[in-house]
């Protein structure tokens, strides 16, 4: 390597050491969650991490090298402890100067891309709550516990992978997030657990695309950063091969007031339901045994004033509207211990459901619904 690109690599070094001084100086000492101790054991590591890639420039000593001062640097050298799970400087404060620091040394040094992993979505789960930092989260996986979750950091606007897809974990930056010309594929690149990898999403279904294109469009732009109105609502949205398997909001009022889904005003609750032999939903509040399960169904729970649900005959959305039409069958618990459901015969109903949300959104939503494909049950 020639020593002007090792005098840069310890010039930008230098640089994020100096930077760790100047704000822990600025910081009150209730509020640091880090030691000028630690900062000493940080450039330590980085000068050891050089020296480690220089002395060893190959692809697998390369790859060792990375895993060796991601680890460090994510536990304060704590070698006991889950380095996701702590508040080293990867993951708390330097996250984005020292990852690509590490990348950016590496590849100067030699680091050469591997094949891809590839992940063919079959489950989709997005949450979208404006009034929280869940603002985009999007889980995108081959099965409900294989895949991805990437999401949006409104400080950045941009969006951030998080290794822990079964809770909270600490967002990593996400590198060359690019799509192709059809919207079929997303790629990104990230630095996880001390692996650097290449993640393609191949689209299985046209709702793929269009979500493809939402993070794509939405990364390095604002358009969900500046604070919602009080009464935008918040929204869970479920896909599994395209069609749609849960679909809620959550409505407020315009003093930031959660509306009752007992109450008008309320927002929509749509999800697939199992019923078994005896006529019982088996849902979570009824988890005792069931006998087997004959039938599932795409209902809508209506609550007002009283729970009870309703069979979806036809779901779509216009402008800034949601309109369910039902078929002609009511469910209602036979008492207030909700285990056997009754099935009445009743007209049919058109209920209407504004969503007050971002123009992305929206727009999200309606593209969505518009290209789902149809509930078909499996019995």
């Amino acid at each position: 390597m020639e020593s002007v690109h090792l005098e840069r690599i310890n010039a930008d070094k230098q640089r994020i050491i100096d930077q760790m001084y100047a704000e822990l100086e600025n910081t009150p000492v209730e509020d640091r969650f880090y030691t000028s101790g630690n900062i000493e054991s940080c450039s330590t590591d980085l000068d050891t991490y050089i020296k480690k890639l220089s002395q060893n420039p190959d692809s697998k000593s390369i790859s060792k090298s990375i895993k060796w001062i991601f680890q460090s640097l994510s536990t304060f050298n704590q070698e006991d402890e889950s380095p996701e799970y702590l508040w080293g400087f990867i993951y708390n404060g330097y996250t984005k100067e020292l990852t690509e620091f590490i990348l950016h040394s590496a590849f100067a040094f030699g680091l050469q891309k591997g094949e891809p992993k590839m992940i063919r979505p079959a489950n989709i789960h997005l949450k979208h709550n404006p009034h929280s930092t869940d603002r985009f989260r999007v889980y995108i996986g081959s099965t409900s516990n294989d895949g991805i979750v990437l999401d949006y950091n409104v400080r950045s606007s941009q969006f951030e992978y998080l290794e822990n897809i079964y809770g909270e974990s600490y967002g990593l930056p996400v590198f060359d997030l690019t799509i192709n010309k059809d919207h079929s594929e997303l790629s990104f690149d990230v630095l996880a657990s001390g692996v650097y990898e290449t993640i393609t999403l191949k689209a299985q279904q046209p709702t793929d695309s269009v979500l493809f294109n939402a993070v794509y469009s939405l990364h390095n732009s604002e358009q969900l950063k500046n604070d919602p109105p009080p009464d935008h609502c918040s929204l869970e949205l479920e896909l599994t091969k395209g069609v749609l398997t849960r679909l809620t909001t959550m409505n407020y009022d315009t003093n930031n007031r959660i509306i009752n889904m007992f109450t008008e005003g309320t927002g929509i609750k749509v999800f697939v339901q199992e019923l078994d032999a005896n006529g019982c939903f088996r849902n979570s509040d009824n988890m005792a045994s069931h006998p087997e399960i004959v039938d599932e169904k795409f209902v809508i729970v209506d609550a007002v004033p009283n729970w009870k649900y309703y069979e979806i005959d036809e779901l779509v959305m216009q402008q800034d509207i949601i309109s369910v039409r039902t078929k002609k069958q009511r469910f209602e618990y036979e008492n207030d211990e909700r285990k056997k459901v009754i099935a009445h015969e009743s007209a049919g109903r058109n209920i209407s459901y504004p969503i007050k949300s971002y123009d992305l959104i929206k727009a999200l939503l309606h593209e969505l619904l518009l290209l789902r494909k149809p509930f078909k049950s499996r019995y």
